[in-house]
């Protein structure tokens, strides 16, 4: 009796044996997507059992990530692969405007002859780093001021930026007070940060030479220079723009003050005389 259950469960395998589906290669184009972007996922399905298989179900299954189907369900059906043969499928999806960059795992399940299986493949969504610099305020004027200079650093990409360092280089046209080199760690998608720097500029309208270091999200190491323009003017143009006080007008207060003193001294004397 135990012989023969056995050979009974030996026989209902041996359908499962000799009809195996298996994924012979998967590809995306383009290899990885932005957000809000279209992909195509190709697949080719190979036959590797023995006998020929019959209505084949594939379903891909994005309810835990974040694509959908762009002119296509999720599901393709494949009338016949013969043994040793492969079969060809395109599923047409687009990642979603708010997917964040990383590799997501897609459940892929196979069904025919009352049989089903599920394999996983990968789409990796990635979006560019996009640092803005911008001179947000500058306390020097004129040549050879000492004064704070604010940077603002904005976040205007998809990706969350870590690790920031940011140099201001040497140049003739400056001299640096502060550190040179700043660590300011993460900026988030839309959001900003505010370093100072102080100088004194050597030359009029010197340019500001500045190298970034950071990583995205995906832990990729990007660096970058950047130049700002600072308004920098002679002292006779700080003058004559407002941007400075004259010491003209001082100078004859002090001289009005003096006369005025001379003519109270004067009467005093002179009425003490008479």
């Amino acid at each position: 009796m135990k012989k023969l259950l056995l050979f009974l469960f030996a026989l209902l395998l041996i359908p499962l044996v000799n009809a195996q589906i298996a994924i012979q290669s998967f590809e995306s184009s383009p290899d990885n997507v932005l957000p809000g972007e279209e992909v195509q996922l190709k697949m080719i399905l190979e036959n590797v059992g023995k006998d020929d298989i019959e209505n084949i179900l594939i379903s891909m299954d994005l309810s835990q990530v974040p694509f959908a189907p762009l002119g296509s369900s999720t599901e393709k059906i494949i009338d016949k692969i013969k043994d040793d043969n492969e079969e060809t499928i395109y599923f047409n999806l687009i990642a979603l405007p708010n997917a964040e960059p990383q590799i997501y795992k897609i459940p892929i399940k196979i069904s025919y002859n009352e049989t089903s299986k599920t394999s996983l493949i990968s789409l990796e969504v990635r979006a560019n780093a996009n640092l803005d610099v911008i001179l947000e305020e500058s306390e020097v004027v004129k040549v050879n001021d000492q004064g704070k200079i604010t940077l603002k650093f904005v976040n205007n990409g998809l990706t969350q930026i870590k690790f920031l360092k940011v140099s201001l280089k040497d140049s003739p046209a400056y001299e640096i007070l502060s550190p040179k080199t700043i660590y300011i760690g993460e900026v988030d998608i839309d959001d900003f940060e505010t370093e100072e720097f102080i100088i004194i500029p050597k030359l009029k309208n010197p340019q500001l030479t500045l190298e970034l270091e950071y990583r995205d999200s995906n832990n990729k190491e990007l660096k970058d220079s950047r130049i700002l323009n600072l308004n920098v003017y002679t002292i006779e143009e700080a003058k004559q723009l407002g941007l400075v006080k004259s010491n003209f007008n001082s100078i004859w207060i002090i001289l009005i003050i003096i006369i005025v003193i001379a003519i109270i001294i004067y009467r005093k004397r002179k009425k003490n005389v008479t």
